[in-house]
């Protein structure tokens, strides 16, 4: 049963490392990727992609975390979040963007 103290994780739809996926990905819960995504994510609310995540597609939500690979442009209402073993080729546009 759900309770207003869920946490992110617990409303987030989780794409697993052995994923590969082509086309276009939008929800409107998070999304936590950890598999392979080639093509456009988009719109959500919080997109986190994985330390062993390997995206090839533009991304836009309202908060966008990169702890993985990513080639293609991030684009967040909020804030982007580059992680210090991220790897991001692309244009990054946001009102916030912290690069560790």
């Amino acid at each position: 049963m759900a309770t207003p103290h869920d946490t992110a994780a617990e409303r987030a739809s989780v794409l697993g490392p052995t994923l590969r996926f082509k086309g276009e990905l939008s929800a409107q819960e998070d999304l936590v990727i950890h598999g392979h995504v080639e093509g456009t994510i988009g719109p959500a609310p919080k997109v986190t992609i994985g330390p062993e995540a390997q995206v090839k597609a533009g991304v836009t939500a309202d908060i966008i975390v990169v702890e993985g690979k990513v080639a293609g442009d991030l684009k967040a209402q909020k804030m982007i979040a580059v992680r210090p073993k991220a790897n991001v080729r692309g244009n990054l546009e946001a009102p916030v963007i912290n690069i560790a």
